[in-house]
């Protein structure tokens, strides 16, 4: 909630909104998640993160995501958050993260 909430305030006059700085939030919530549902989810996290150096492992692509939209520009395109234009960018990112090779067995 507060990546979102710093995304809505740089739409309203900051470097704008996001969608690369929103996926990082969501990569980092999920990672601190994952890794401590129990000891063995930390160790095991842990292995993983030690066997690679490449943040592809753990970090989503972003490069084709929207940034640096002002607020108008943002309102235009997404509606707004949870209109049906803005939840597809966000399961689109949702996505991206579920099928790194950190979260695969």
């Amino acid at each position: 909630m507060a990546g979102l909430y710093k995304e809505l305030k740089d739409a309203q006059g900051g470097s704008g909104f996001s969608f690369n700085d929103l996926a990082a939030d969501l990569a980092g919530s999920r990672l601190g998640k994952t890794s401590t549902q129990s000891r063995d989810a930390a160790v095991k996290m842990q292995q993983r993160l030690a066997n690679g150096r490449d943040a592809k492992v753990f970090f989503p692509q972003v490069r084709d995501l929207p940034e640096f939209l002002g607020q108008a520009e943002f309102k235009r395109r997404f509606g707004g958050v949870g209109e049906p234009a803005y939840q597809r960018m966000l399961k689109r990112i949702q996505t991206r993260i579920d099928a790194l090779p950190i979260y695969q067995d």
